[in-house]
């Protein structure tokens, strides 16, 4: 099997793909190459994970390129996390928006932010998949960047290559569902919890206690509609203050953190919108990453555990090896086509759900009926995110324009019109089918 990461770079996510390659699967006979535009970069994580492999005596070759074409040749997975220039081209957006009187609009995922990020994004994605579809046109994207369901989309509808994308936001946690069992008494291990919804806006559809079958999800909507949370840190009561706006007014209970959910809504006063770019690492935090991965690199440093300090809770080779392995397997969270899966939405959406896999083919799970006033504003969210891959795969204008008229999170539509048109032009090099 040929694993390829776009954004092998990553100072997050790269390392988290390398522990799972080398440490908790144990790679012998597969290949691993990492893509990056940074070369200095992209070596030393390279470097560092052949030092590890050589220590733990596994012999998946590893190699890095800055050349994606050469990568792609026969893969079989291919990886995607990778945001163009992103804390450069969110800051540019987070100016323009400033000036406007809209800073709250500056989103990675929705609002005027999440439509040009969207654009970006779904530029480089069907740049990567018009090159798989040349060079390894069975191999399938796992898809990590952002703005997720929009770039899944896009692939889905405008090229021949299969996709799909990897989020566990709504988990809280890096091993599973952690913050909404202890809101009913329980721990992660005594619960199983469905989630579904869209990316970075999914819902509790069901709560069940593993050992004796009780139904808890009444007892989860009772504490955060009655409840008085004692004991909980301040961060939390808000999240929660949240969440029960959102059950009175949705019927449902938010899975995620609500500051996520939010971007795809209106702006409201008890919301944290981001003001700095919403990636990970500083600059000084990114030149001491480099220089630990390349201590580890040539054998100055032993301590190899540090590269795992901060993993990502996203882990698409574990997909992509019960895929080859044409076996069975059941995963909590993961965006593909819905296929009726959510009844009440179009069958060819891009939702979050529960999917199965089975003889190298993945398929979503049903989930029960979901509430009207909930249904109404998920339709409006995938609504806009169908337009916005359109219009990034026409180069079309008018779409974009479109999408600030439909996007319930858009207020202020003169200002954002006038926002996405100097964002156009700011951003003509990386979007250059709008030019």
């Amino acid at each position: 099997m040929k694993l390829v990461l776009i954004g092998g770079g990553s100072f997050v996510f790269a390392p988290t793909v390398l522990e799972d390659v080398i440490i908790n699967h144990r790679l012998m006979d597969d290949e691993l190459v990492l893509v990056d535009p940074n070369a200095e970069v992209v070596e030393a994580m390279a470097g560092a994970g052949r030092s590890i492999a050589e220590k733990l005596g596994v012999t998946v070759r590893l190699s890095s390129t800055t050349d994606r074409r050469e990568a792609l040749v026969g893969a079989d997975y291919v990886i995607v996390s990778a945001s163009p220039q992103g804390s450069r081209r969110w800051e540019m957006d987070y100016n323009i928006l400033s000036e406007l009187g809209m800073a709250d609009q500056a989103r990675e995922c929705g609002g005027v932010g999440g439509l040009m990020n969207g654009l970006r994004s779904i530029t480089l994605l069907l740049d990567i998949c018009r090159d798989m579809e040349e060079l390894c046109p069975k191999a399938r994207v796992l898809d990590v960047t952002n703005p997720m369901p929009r770039v899944v989309t896009a692939i889905d509808r405008y090229t021949s290559i299969r996709a799909a994308g990897f989020c566990n936001i709504a988990y809280q946690g890096a091993d599973g569902y952690a913050f909404l069992p202890g809101l009913v008494g329980k721990k992660s291990e005594e619960v199983d919890i469905l989630t579904a919804g869209l990316n970075h806006f999914a819902w509790v559809v069901s709560m069940i206690d593993r050992k004796t079958g009780a139904d808890l999800l009444p007892e989860l909507v009772s504490y955060v509609q009655d409840g008085v949370w004692p004991g909980l840190p301040e961060h939390k009561r808000r999240e929660l203050k949240v969440m029960r706006r959102w059950l009175l007014q949705y019927g449902a209970v938010a899975a995620g953190a609500v500051d996520h959910h939010a971007e795809y809504l209106p702006v409201q006063s008890d919301i944290h919108y981001t003001t700095t770019p919403p990636y990970h690492g500083t600059e000084d935090e990114r030149k001491q990453r480099l220089s630990e991965l390349q201590a580890i690199a040539c054998g100055k440093s032993s301590d190899w555990e540090v590269l795992f300090n901060h993993p990502s809770w996203e882990h698409p080779v574990d997909v992509a090896l019960v895929m080859e392995a044409g076996g069975t397997r059941t995963f909590d969270i993961m965006n593909i086509r819905n296929n009726g899966a959510i009844a009440q939405l179009p069958t060819e959406r891009i939702v979050e759900v529960p999917v199965r896999i089975d003889a190298g083919e993945w398929e979503p799970i049903a989930i029960p009926v979901l509430p009207d006033a909930l249904v109404l504003i998920m339709r409006q969210i995938s609504d806009v995110h169908e337009i916005v891959a359109e219009a990034a795969a026409k180069g079309d204008r008018s779409l974009v324009h479109r999408a600030v008229d439909l996007d319930p999170a858009i207020s202020n539509k003169e200002a954002a019109h006038v926002a996405v048109d100097q964002m156009l032009e700011i951003h003509a090099d990386l979007l250059p089918q709008f030019n």
